[in-house]
């Protein structure tokens, strides 16, 4: 009987453990995120161009709420329409469901890549040549 008590406890923890973790990865990116740097890569509009687009001095924010939902707001720029998106972020296949699953966000269903690194977070879509959009939490 005791075993089986030691068991269950074992058990019970365990699942709570794998609870906590998930709420801590959601909860990285829920904030109010300004958008300081597009970095382009490959073929973006139309033309071949490697180079960035300074928007640290522009007011574009990007609110992840902690229900889904996404809110954009500033001036015009690469990325997202001001307006409210759906998303998911979390680990996911980045392409065909046999390659490894990865931390992504899901915004719309469309897949960027996902980086925190010195402060800034980092949404890439630079795997298939777009842009990366480079961010500092507010």
């Amino acid at each position: 009987m005791k075993k089986v008590y030691i068991l269950l406890l074992t058990l019970a923890t365990l699942s709570s453990c794998s609870n906590d973790d998930d709420n801590s990865q959601t909860s990285e990116i829920v904030a109010q995120w300004k958008l300081v740097e597009a970095k382009l890569s490959g073929f973006e509009g139309g033309n071949s161009s490697n180079g960035s687009i300074d928007y640290s001095n522009q007011n574009i924010i990007y609110n992840f709420t902690a229900n889904g939902t996404l809110i954009v707001t500033g001036e015009e720029h690469i990325g997202y329409s001001n307006g409210e998106y759906q998303y998911f972020f979390g680990e996911d296949h980045l392409g065909t469901s046999s390659d490894p699953q990865i931390l992504l966000v899901k915004i719309n269903q469309l897949k960027w890549t996902y980086d925190f690194t010195n402060e800034r977070m980092t949404l890439g879509q630079s795997y298939v040549d777009g842009s990366d959009l480079v961010f500092e939490k507010l």
